[in-house]
Protein backbone atom coordinates (compact mmCIF):
# COMPACT_ATOMS: atom_id res chain seq x y z
CA UNK A 1 0.00 0.00 0.00
CA UNK A 2 1.35 3.50 -0.40
CA UNK A 3 2.09 5.63 2.01
CA UNK A 4 -0.39 8.27 1.19
CA UNK A 5 -3.17 5.73 1.36
CA UNK A 6 -2.02 4.72 4.82
CA UNK A 7 -2.06 8.75 5.43
CA UNK A 8 -5.64 9.36 4.43
CA UNK A 9 -6.81 6.36 6.38
CA UNK A 10 -4.75 7.70 9.77
CA UNK A 11 -6.50 11.14 8.76
CA UNK A 12 -9.78 9.63 8.38
CA UNK A 13 -9.60 7.62 11.74
CA UNK A 14 -8.46 10.95 13.59
CA UNK A 15 -10.58 12.84 11.97
CA UNK A 16 -13.56 10.15 13.25
CA UNK A 17 -12.65 10.79 16.83
CA UNK A 18 -12.37 14.14 16.78
CA UNK A 19 -8.44 14.56 17.27
CA UNK A 20 -6.69 17.45 15.87
CA UNK A 21 -3.25 16.82 14.51
CA UNK A 22 -1.55 18.13 17.56
CA UNK A 23 -4.63 16.17 19.68
CA UNK A 24 -3.22 12.89 18.37
CA UNK A 25 0.19 13.96 18.55
CA UNK A 26 0.02 14.58 22.28
CA UNK A 27 -1.81 11.66 22.81
CA UNK A 28 1.56 9.43 21.17
CA UNK A 29 4.31 11.72 22.29
CA UNK A 30 5.41 12.71 18.95
CA UNK A 31 5.49 16.02 17.33
CA UNK A 32 1.90 16.98 15.24
CA UNK A 33 4.62 17.54 12.47
CA UNK A 34 5.04 14.16 12.35
CA UNK A 35 1.32 13.42 11.97
CA UNK A 36 0.91 15.98 9.22
CA UNK A 37 4.02 14.36 7.76
CA UNK A 38 2.62 10.88 7.77
CA UNK A 39 -0.80 11.71 7.17
CA UNK A 40 0.27 13.21 3.70
CA UNK A 41 2.53 10.50 2.66
CA UNK A 42 6.02 12.53 3.12
CA UNK A 43 7.53 9.99 5.40
CA UNK A 44 7.35 6.69 6.43
CA UNK A 45 6.92 5.16 9.75
CA UNK A 46 7.70 2.96 12.33
CA UNK A 47 5.91 -0.17 13.12
CA UNK A 48 6.15 1.78 17.40
CA UNK A 49 4.37 4.45 15.63
CA UNK A 50 2.03 2.64 13.47
CA UNK A 51 0.95 0.70 17.58
CA UNK A 52 0.58 3.76 19.21
CA UNK A 53 -1.47 5.75 16.54
CA UNK A 54 -3.92 2.70 16.28
CA UNK A 55 -4.41 2.03 20.06
CA UNK A 56 -4.37 5.82 19.94
CA UNK A 57 -7.53 5.79 17.50
CA UNK A 58 -8.81 2.73 18.69
CA UNK A 59 -7.91 0.94 15.02
CA UNK A 60 -6.91 -2.63 14.82
CA UNK A 61 -3.31 -2.80 14.99
CA UNK A 62 -2.59 -5.27 12.44
CA UNK A 63 -5.34 -3.66 10.12
CA UNK A 64 -3.05 -0.60 10.42
CA UNK A 65 0.29 -2.18 9.67
CA UNK A 66 -1.19 -3.99 6.81
CA UNK A 67 -1.86 -0.73 5.42
CA UNK A 68 1.18 0.26 5.92
CA UNK A 69 2.68 -3.29 4.01
CA UNK A 70 4.57 -3.82 7.92
CA UNK A 71 3.42 -6.97 10.09
CA UNK A 72 3.59 -6.61 13.85
CA UNK A 73 7.24 -7.82 15.35
CA UNK A 74 5.56 -10.51 16.83
CA UNK A 75 4.48 -11.57 13.56
CA UNK A 76 7.72 -11.41 12.24
CA UNK A 77 9.50 -13.35 14.91
CA UNK A 78 6.68 -16.31 14.60
CA UNK A 79 7.80 -16.63 10.57
CA UNK A 80 11.02 -16.48 10.78
CA UNK A 81 10.80 -19.24 13.50
CA UNK A 82 9.51 -21.84 10.93
CA UNK A 83 10.94 -20.14 7.56
CA UNK A 84 10.02 -23.65 5.83
CA UNK A 85 6.35 -24.68 7.69
CA UNK A 86 4.98 -20.61 7.93
CA UNK A 87 4.96 -19.05 4.57
CA UNK A 88 3.86 -22.51 2.70
CA UNK A 89 0.84 -22.46 5.13
CA UNK A 90 0.28 -18.92 4.13
CA UNK A 91 0.04 -19.82 0.68
CA UNK A 92 -1.91 -22.51 1.03
CA UNK A 93 -4.29 -21.09 2.40
CA UNK A 94 -4.41 -17.56 1.15
CA UNK A 95 -7.63 -18.09 -1.20
CA UNK A 96 -9.97 -19.37 1.72
CA UNK A 97 -13.08 -17.91 2.14
CA UNK A 98 -13.68 -15.64 5.50
CA UNK A 99 -15.98 -18.50 6.81
CA UNK A 100 -13.29 -21.13 6.31
CA UNK A 101 -10.72 -19.17 8.07
CA UNK A 102 -12.85 -19.01 10.79
CA UNK A 103 -13.11 -22.30 10.89
CA UNK A 104 -9.27 -22.93 10.62
CA UNK A 105 -9.04 -20.57 13.48
CA UNK A 106 -11.69 -22.51 15.56
CA UNK A 107 -9.49 -25.70 15.22
CA UNK A 108 -6.17 -24.05 15.85
CA UNK A 109 -7.82 -22.95 18.97
CA UNK A 110 -9.32 -26.74 19.96
CA UNK A 111 -5.53 -27.60 19.73
CA UNK A 112 -3.82 -24.65 21.88
CA UNK A 113 -6.52 -25.78 24.57
CA UNK A 114 -6.01 -29.15 23.96
CA UNK A 115 -2.17 -28.57 24.87
CA UNK A 116 -3.17 -26.39 27.64
CA UNK A 117 -4.83 -28.75 29.54
CA UNK A 118 -1.66 -31.37 29.58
Amino acid sequence: MSKIKLGKLIRKLRKDKGFSLRGLAEKIDVSFVNISHIENGRIETSNKTLKQIAKALDYDMDQLLATASKIDNELEIIINKKPDTVPDFLRTAKNLTNKEWAELKGHLEKIKNRRSKK
